[in-house]
């Protein structure tokens, strides 16, 4: 996910503005490239946190 979609997001509500766009961007690029690794490893609902925690951007 792209510093500007995260700025789509800004402007549609899904994301506040004091979120860094770019480091949001590219924390949930790290994520979705560990997800892809640990799939093989993990439990369902273990991903399904790990997704949730990115997403709530905290």
């Amino acid at each position: 996910m792209s510093a500007a979609r995260i700025r789509q997001g800004q402007r549609d509500g899904d994301f506040g503005h004091d979120v860094d766009s770019r480091a949001q961007g590219l924390l949930l690029q790290s994520t979705r490239a560990g997800l892809r690794v640990m799939a093989e490893q993990c439990y369902r609902p273990t991903l399904h946190r790990i997704t949730g925690t990115a997403l709530a951007g905290r």
